[in-house]
């Protein structure tokens, strides 16, 4: 019965993608996906239109690439369907690089992602691991500290984040500096019910985890599972939004807008959103949501209002067009 309700849940979630051929669960279950199907691509200012493949424990490939020891590193995950190349992880990538600031490395597993839900969520582990053992590669070659490490992850990327930060502490004791959720996914996650907590982000996977929920109780987590946890809007459905994908994308918008102008979302501590709304919030501190956002602000749960500013930072963005790439 669980099985086939697993069957339904990804047609539905796969109701307005691309048809993926629906294989045997018992076969998806027992196999593992090749890990030569992820791979690392490090981007830099100098030209972003060419990366530099990191391979894992290879050494040459690092010393050949642009990767600066001396630089932090943040490292991109993208989710279900998506893959190195669609626009919000271009855009994204780009802002990030052109700031001169990190060491920018995104994760690609298109090839494994680019099937029905169930099957998606089944290969994250083997692509956890790997982005575990990308992280540890750069350890043992470049002296990497893991406190300089940042990942940041759109829906399933997210919990891809987690599980990799727990396999990174397993192998050498080390905690990741910090992870960033944005709007990560619930689906097999947060329901039918509460995976382990090895494989869903919440604040032990890092020093700093902030999370920025924009389409929760749907295709994102409701529950707070960070350090910092941003509901813009409440949290549930975003302006300008007809469709639940609409506002699960928005939140690598307010992320992207967020690297352009540090100081653009300003959030405040309160219980709800209709608490929020029902009090005069310049009464409060308010709090960065973004890249500005640290461990040094107050642990809890923040709200803020997001209307179209962000929009002036971004070169498109995205609609239900761009979820299914």
């Amino acid at each position: 019965m669980l099985l086939y309700g697993l069957i339904i849940l990804s047609v539905i979630l796969n109701c307005d993608a691309v048809f993926y051929p629906i294989k045997d669960l018992n076969e998806m279950i027992n196999v593992s996906p090749p890990e030569d199907q992820i791979s690392f691509h490090l981007y830099h200012y100098t030209d972003l239109s060419v990366d530099d493949e990191i391979i894992i424990n290879n050494e040459t490939s690092i010393e050949s690439s642009r990767f600066d020891s001396e630089l932090p590193t943040k490292v991109l995950i993208h989710g279900w369907t998506h893959g190195k190349d669609i626009l919000w992880v271009r855009e994204m990538r780009e802002a990030m690089a052109n700031t001169r600031l990190w060491n920018v490395i995104v994760v690609h597993w298109a090839p494994l992602s680019h099937v029905i839900y169930f099957e998606a969520r089944l290969h994250t582990p083997v692509v956890a691991k790997q982005v575990a053992n990308m992280i540890l590669t750069l350890k043992k070659f470049k002296g990497t500290n893991m406190s300089d490490v940042h990942i940041i992850g759109h829906s399933m990327g997210a919990q891809i984040s987690a599980y990799a930060a727990f396999k990174i502490r397993e192998h050498s004791n080390d905690t990741v500096g910090r992870i960033t959720g944005l709007d990560p996914a619930a689906p097999l996650y947060e329901w039918p019910h509460t995976e382990s907590l090895d494989e869903v982000i919440d604040p032990s996977d890092a020093t700093f985890v902030d999370v920025i929920h924009t389409n929760a109780r749907h295709l994102g987590m409701v529950s707070p599972s960070g350090h910092v946890d941003y509901y813009p809007n409440g949290g549930e459905n975003q302006p300008g939004c007809a469709f639940w994908i609409c506002s699960h994308q928005r939140a690598v918008d307010y992320w992207t807008s967020s690297v352009k102008n540090p100081e653009l979302f300003h959030a405040y501590p309160y219980d709800s959103w209709d608490e929020y709304l029902s009090e005069n919030v310049k009464k409060l501190k308010s709090y960065p949501m973004g890249i500005a956002a640290s461990r040094s602000i107050p642990e809890g749960i923040y709200y803020l209002e997001v209307g179209n500013e962000f929009r002036q930072y971004l070169t498109s963005v995205n609609s239900i067009d761009d979820s299914w790439t």
